[in-house]
């Protein structure tokens, strides 16, 4: 498991050797991590890869078989979920569909005892932070799926938790709707300033909001970083598929070369035996045979002939798959209106930065 701070540096929230076993099955694994104060922390991962699970320990809703949960240096492993100062929205809203928009965000308030003229104008601030003034006397049912959505998070926020968790809050939601609620979810929360973890299987609202990213994969934490950390160096093959569009070739290594189907790749350092070499698809320059495909600086450069066997249009990117080097690579291009794509069939060459190859040790 590759960190990028130092596994002893003190968290808000702080998570060590975390375990969730069911009857033969391990979900969560000797989960450690540090999340500090202020920070909004992605859990990434496939369906499965224990993401869910962790974020209902640290909840309190589902018991950890071992490990600790801190916060603040506050052991709240044992403590009961009300007792955590945690704020939850789920993926489902879980509103309450016989109270009205008002009456859902001052319920957690009303749990608590808070006097009744301070719990409405809690609960009207918290209303106008998520920008649903004028709609308080609304029911659910009367709202679309993003309005029931900011009233979960105006629900969450009203107790004013010192950690805030989300569960997948925006997968019910349409592709225009996910990227409204991406934006204002990650402005509320540095204005606010609260701790927060963001369960998410969409690499696009994990690297797009988060100040950091911890990959899942079986249980187990994979990596650690900033978005970029771990799109620029993710520290395994599964990082680097699972993290944005990568092609996976397989091939031997010997020093900083390595044999891919006869042809020869350099590589950023020595690696030996059989290897899986990854490179990003747009990072691939792609020009017909015979012509230069379009290259800027002088950076070393790997290059391979081939024969696009397939395109394809999406709008705002053209796709390519390219027989090359008895393999199939993808190519991605930013579509210009003025440019008209290259055929199938057609001999081209490709290029691409030594240091956009990323080598790993192929799975055993």
């Amino acid at each position: 498991m590759h960190e990028d701070r130092p596994a002893s540096a003190p968290g808000h929230l702080s998570l060590r050797a975390l375990t969730k076993r069911y009857d033969g099955f391990t979900a969560v694994d000797s989960l450690d991590l540090d999340v500090a104060r202020g920070e909004l922390v992605a859990f990434l991962g496939p369906s499965g890869c224990g993401k869910s699970t962790s974020l209902r320990m640290i909840a309190g809703l589902t018991p950890a078989t071992s490990g600790v949960i801190s916060i603040d240096g506050r052991d709240v492993t044992a403590a009961p979920a009300f007792r955590r100062d945690i704020g939850l929205v789920f993926q489902s809203y879980a509103l309450f569909p016989h109270m009205s928009v008002l009456q859902n965000v001052l319920f957690g308030l009303e749990m608590r005892k808070v006097p009744k003229a301070e719990a409405e104008r809690r609960a009207r601030e918290a209303i106008a932070l998520v920008r649903l003034e004028g709609r308080e006397d609304r029911r659910p049912a009367q709202l679309s799926g993003g309005q029931q959505q900011r009233v979960a998070l105006a629900r969450a926020l009203v107790i004013r938790p010192s950690i805030l968790l989300f569960d997948e809050p925006l997968s019910n939601l349409d592709a225009k709707l996910r990227d409204e609620m991406r934006v204002e979810i990650r402005q509320i929360q540095k204005r606010l300033g609260i701790t927060s973890i963001f369960v998410t299987h969409d690499q696009v609202e994990a690297l797009s909001m988060c100040d950091k990213v911890a990959v899942l994969n079986g249980g187990r934490l994979e990596q650690l970083g900033t978005p970029r950390d771990l799109y620029e160096r993710p520290a395994s093959a599964f990082v680097a598929s699972f993290v944005g569009r990568s092609n996976r070739l397989s091939g031997t290594a010997s020093g900083e070369s390595v044999d891919i189907g006869g042809a020869t790749l350099r590589t950023p350092g020595a690696h030996s035996g059989a290897v899986e070499v990854m490179v990003r698809p747009h990072r691939i320059a792609m020009a017909a045979k015979g012509e230069a495909p379009g290259e800027t600086g002088g950076e070393p450069r790997n290059r391979l002939s081939g024969t696009i066997r397939n395109a394809s249009y999406s709008g705002d990117l053209l796709q390519y798959e390219v027989a090359a080097a008895g393999q199939v690579i993808q190519v991605e291009r930013v579509t210009q209106a003025t440019q008209a794509p290259l055929a199938d069939g057609m001999d081209v060459e490709l290029s691409w930065l030594v240091s956009d190859t990323l080598v790993f040790e192929a799975a055993r």
